[in-house]
């Protein structure tokens, strides 16, 4: 469908459910068009072209809720939606906060669109087999012991609207690739832990140097997972890196921005608005960053998605709603309503920056292992994290002993545990350099002293 069809039947379906007897609609639109390859094992395995569209409608009824989704855009599918909102409207309980946003102004710099490459909308299938096959040969490239058990790439494009009878109306178009590697290592009789990496490009010009870069890092840590020893137990410093810090730390403290969380008393934050809640971080949610997955320039109800400090050197300074958060705490959304067109709207963050608030910390890697001085390095966590509590436990993955700032060897997994709002309370050491981790959030290095390390 092109744009004129898809806002012609998000139109249709408004224009039924209003007459269905709803007080207020809104219909959340999307297309979707995919191309991907895999290599499983050094071979082609699955190739997949997909092509959908999905709609979801949202009622208010007296102030009940009512919502239904399809993937059918014929006039009957349209009235049969329709009316199923309404039905399960009348069924629901009233909640004075189920409301549908105003229409606000939207930044027309910041839609995705008109800022992407439309070259990566455009592969064939050939292209998406000879990208997949690249990374494939570029990652086992690096070393002989080296087994990739899967290397993929794919390129997504689409389109997104969002109509409703309080006048917003916001579309936009978005075009990107994503690639990731999965591998381990073997030498002779001993295997060592496997490594990931992901990444999202919306330049075709990247695609090269990304998957150089992912092979590259891959390859590395799978390589130095040989030769693993006992790790040793203490309490104390841990140097984490950019994936293992989202696990643990930033993974818990997201969600606790959820107004949500907050108004339900599931929040680990909750009481801590204006106070320091991570000495010398800084966290910002900057949606208009076109390198980061979650670029946009609207939310899921079509509100503004602005540039937001979210903790400013250590203190926290809002947190994050929708309309239906905005309404309960009497204030208006953050413009941080998430989701698709399967469900209502929730509630998170679009693009992640966290950094040191000072230019003093340490600039990168190597200077936060010296400033570790001795100590466990770990670069993925595989674990359990409470978010409401922040309790995290869990198994150090591609761990590394350091000595003197210096790595000495590979750890076999060793368990780690520790409450991420308390240990980031005590202020953790971040690098200036950060990586995007997966196409999403820009994360640094972080030393963080009192975690407990239990070894075997």
């Amino acid at each position: 469908m092109n744009r004129q069809e898809l806002e012609e039947r998000a139109e249709a379906l408004l224009s039924r459910a209003l007459d269905a007897g709803a007080d207020a609609a809104e219909v959340f639109a999307t297309e979707r068009r995919s191309l991907s390859a895999k290599f499983e094992k050094g071979d082609l395995g699955q190739v997949q072209s997909d092509e959908g569209r999905s709609v979801g409608l949202r009622v208010i009824v007296d102030g009940r809720l009512g919502f239904t989704s399809t993937n059918q855009t014929s006039d009957a599918s349209l009235s049969a939606a329709a009316a199923e909102a309404v039905a399960i409207a009348r069924t629901s309980p009233p909640d004075e906060a189920n409301v549908l946003p105003d229409a606000s102004e939207i930044d027309s710099a910041l839609l995705v669109g008109p800022r992407v490459d439309g070259a990566l909308s455009g592969w064939s299938i050939e292209a998406a087999v000879e990208h997949a096959a690249e990374l494939n040969r570029r990652a086992a490239a690096h070393d002989p012991r080296l087994s990739v058990d899967r290397a993929s790439v794919s390129s997504i494009a689409g389109s997104t609207l969002v109509l409703s009878s309080r006048g917003v109306r916001a579309y936009d178009e978005d075009a990107a690739a994503t690639l990731s590697l999965m591998a381990l290592a073997t030498d002779g009789d001993e295997t060592g832990g496997f490594d990931y990496r992901g990444a999202v490009l919306r330049r075709a010009a990247d695609l090269d140097e990304e998957s150089a870069r992912i092979a590259r890092e891959v390859a590395d840590a799978c390589v130095g997972n040989l030769g693993a020893k006992p790790g040793k137990s203490y309490v104390g410093p841990v140097l984490f890196a950019p994936a293992a810090f989202a696990t643990a730390f930033v993974g818990p403290f997201a969600s606790a921005l959820s107004g949500l969380a907050v108004q339900r008393q599931r929040s680990g934050l909750a009481d801590k608005l204006g106070e320091i809640v991570a000495p010398g971080v800084r966290i910002v949610d900057d949606p208009g960053d076109l390198q980061a997955a979650g670029a946009c320039a609207f939310d899921r109800e079509g509100q503004p998605a602005q540039r937001r400090s979210l903790v400013e050197d250590g203190v926290l300074t809002t947190f994050l709603h929708n309309a239906y958060t905005g309404a309960v705490g009497g204030h208006p959304s953050t413009g941080h309503a998430s989701g698709g067109a399967r469900s209502t709207p929730g509630i998170g963050a679009h693009a992640l920056d966290v950094a040191p608030a000072s230019d003093a910390a340490p600039a990168d890697e190597s200077a936060a292992l010296a400033a570790l001085g001795t100590g466990l390095y770990v670069q993925r966590l595989s674990g359990s994290v409470d978010a409401a509590s922040g309790d995290f436990s869990g198994a150090a993955k591609s761990a590394r002993w350091v000595e003197n700032g210096q790595v000495v060897g590979a750890v076999q997994e060793v368990m780690l545990s520790g409450n991420a709002f308390e240990l980031l309370a005590a202020g953790p050491t971040l690098t200036r350099e950060r990586v995007r981790l997966g196409g999403s959030s820009q994360l640094p290095w972080a030393l963080v002293d009192g975690v407990s390390v239990t070894g075997a």
